[in-house]
């Protein structure tokens, strides 16, 4: 399993309505190969989003990218955000759970 996550720039006073409309639209493509979907909002920076999906690999991952339904995701999405998206694909070392 690898974690994809991506740092998010977005409206603060629309960040809410950003995670709702794009965890509605993450759960009903329902991609094959995602798993856990998670959004992590910052105290200290209201525009500040990390959302992460875990996947069964990256090619999981990338074979979503330029379908439609992921397009209809981006284009959804992208008018909430003020930077663009900063993301990579990790594999998690669990120190202590």
């Amino acid at each position: 399993m690898i974690q994809e996550v991506v740092i998010q720039h977005v409206q603060p006073e629309k960040r809410d309505e950003y995670i709702q409309v794009f965890g509605d639209i993450l759960k009903k493509a329902n991609y094959a190969g995602s798993h856990g979907i998670r959004f992590f909002t910052s105290i200290e920076d209201p525009s500040r989003v990390i959302l992460m999906i875990e996947w069964d690999s990256v090619e999981a991952h990338t074979q979503h990218r330029g379908t439609p339904v992921h397009n209809a995701m981006r284009e959804a999405t992208s008018k909430y955000q003020t930077v663009k998206s900063d993301g990579a694909h990790f594999v998690m070392h669990v120190v202590k759970e």
